[in-house]
């Protein structure tokens, strides 16, 4: 039995622009010529391709990295006010659908005895399959984060040659969340630490086995607090008593994350949003900047957590400067005139440089082989200070471990000196010298903090626990226009608040009308303002 893949390995899901929008259409070999491949092969384009399609410029910076105020679009700033584009929407839904089907078939070729023989020359079978079954549960988290109840045990069936399913059903979010937990568990025992995982291909742990079964614990730890509204932590309890504090993350040399070579077509996501697409479209959110400057917003008396404190990655996080107020941010939630007046001050320059990439000028994540992480340990020590009624020893190595993390990154990436680093660690010191005790409040926020460049993970929190609640609200003031008049967030669609879910892409109501028809009433109506069934309860 042969196996193929529809996508050029060389090209990688090449995706091109087209105006102002994406094309796409993934780019296929010759049908009538499709190529072998390993399984190896199919593992490192599922990983590349979600790192392509969930960090980069359109369904990352246009969705998850405004919700979560990291950043603010300098033109065009409708997805800020929530008017998403449906293009982008509908195919990103195909783009990871498709990715983790390569995921699906890896698992698939080292179940089948007719061809698990052969996928071992990609190393132990057990191991490749508990491999693609984390990274698969990881990204079809993401999914049900966003849209809720969505196609999971029929999705992949539309080539099943006895029982084909071209048009899915969608399962409910809690029976979803049921086979994450029960599927995790299931890999993670599957784990062999002496046989050793992929032989190749595998960019995010090149292997190490070790490493994958405390990223899979690590992620269902993750799965089992996000419904902790739900059951009041019983399931993370009973996994931290399953596996011990040490079998999650236990430092940043655990940190899953995909590195880019940096030269076309293997460029970090973003860079490519800027320099080979020559976009200038994004800047600094103020309400990230100001928090980290340790300034209150006094506009809509929020006291910031760590007022008075200076956090280090304000300058990981943020290049712009004006010399009478230092870092800058672009306020939020503004309509396109205030915004592009804003900028054209000078106040907000973009990142982008008419050559090429500069760290003087671009924050890191803009590197061309910058390392979207999947996950980090700075999560995880949030997560046990939150289930330790928010514990303090846990709190602090959470930060450290971010505050480590972003340090390094700009070292190895950006070539920071000695003398930076210095200072860098001096920041720390005077950081934690003063740093608030550990509540729900500052834990919260510093996961927040964290989380920089991880937008679906930061918003999936936010609507979990309503923290942190610096963010900017609907009807709350983004800035004080040139007339003296304070210019109000108001979105583009009906809502009251930062959103609770996407709606469900409009190709699906064609494609799949029965079925998606049945999920927007199964879950109460297909809108933003609708409630997944782990996010905070009503009136809290």
């Amino acid at each position: 039995m042969k196996t193929f893949i529809k996508l050029s390995l060389g090209t990688f899901l090449v995706l091109f622009m087209m105006g102002c929008t994406k094309n796409f259409d993934k780019i296929n070999e010759n049908p009538n010529q499709p190529a072998e491949v390993t399984t190896a092969s199919l593992f490192t384009a599922a990983q590349k391709g979600l790192c392509d399609d969930i960090y980069d410029e359109w369904w990352g910076g246009r969705q998850s990295l405004l919700y979560a105020q990291y950043w603010c679009q300098r033109n065009y700033p409708s997805e800020d006010r929530f008017a998403i584009r449906q293009n982008v929407n509908n195919q990103y839904w195909r783009f990871i659908y498709h990715d983790v089907q390569n995921l699906v078939e890896i698992i698939s070729l080292n179940t089948n005895p007719e061809t698990k023989v052969k996928a071992r020359t990609s190393g132990d079978n057990n191991n490749q399959i508990a491999c693609a079954t984390i990274l698969k549960v990881w990204a079809m988290q993401i999914m049900a984060d966003t849209w809720g109840d969505i196609p999971y045990s029929e999705a992949f069936k539309g080539d099943d040659p006895v029982n084909p399913i071209p048009t899915p059903k969608y399962d409910r979010l809690t029976a979803i969340y049921a086979a994450f937990q029960t599927e995790l568990a299931a890999a993670v025992n599957l784990i062999n630490e002496d046989a050793g995982g992929f032989t190749s291909g595998d960019v995010i742990y090149d292997g190490d086995m070790t490493l994958w079964k405390k990223f899979g614990n690590s992620l269902r730890l993750r799965i089992a607090m996000r419904i902790s509204n739900t059951d009041n932590y019983a399931a993370a309890r009973a996994l931290v008593e399953e596996v011990g504090e040490d079998g999650f993350m236990t430092s940043n040399d655990d940190n899953a994350k995909f590195a880019y070579i940096g030269q076309s077509p293997n460029n970090s996501p973003l860079y490519d949003a800027f320099w080979t697409s020559a976009r200038n479209d994004f800047t600094t959110c103020k309400t990230i900047n100001d928090m980290l400057k340790g300034i209150n917003d006094t506009l809509n008396d929020k006291i910031n957590p760590f007022f008075g404190l200076t956090d280090p990655r304000l300058q990981v996080y943020s290049r712009i400067r004006k010399a009478s107020a230092g870092y800058m941010g672009m306020p939020y939630g503004m309509s396109e005139g205030p915004t592009q007046a804003y900028w054209k001050k000078a106040v907000c320059p973009s990142f982008y440089g008419p050559a090429a990439y500069s760290p003087t000028t671009a924050i890191v994540i803009l590197n061309p082989k910058y390392a979207p992480v999947f996950m980090e340990y700075a999560e995880v020590e949030f997560m046990l200070s939150e289930l330790n009624n928010w514990d303090q020893a846990h709190y602090e190595a959470g930060i450290l471990a971010s505050m480590e993390h972003w340090r390094d990154i700009s070292i190895e990436l950006e070539g920071r000196s000695a003398a930076w680093s210095d200072n860098y660690n001096t920041m720390i010191d005077n950081y934690f010298a003063a740093l608030p005790p550990a509540s729900k409040e500052t834990v919260m926020a510093q996961k927040w903090i964290a989380f920089f460049n991880q937008g679906y993970q930061a918003w999936a929190e936010y609507r979990r626990t309503g923290e942190p609640t610096w963010l900017l609200q609907p009807g709350e003031i983004s800035m004080i226009g040139t007339d003296g008049n304070p210019i109000i967030f108001n979105p583009l669609v009906n809502i009251t608040t930062i959103p609770w879910r996407m709606t469900y892409p409009q190709q699906e109501f064609t494609v799949n009308g029965a079925n998606v028809t049945a999920a927007a009433a199964q879950i109460g109506g297909d809108q933003m303002s609708t409630k997944l069934f782990w996010e905070l309860p009503s009136g809290k």
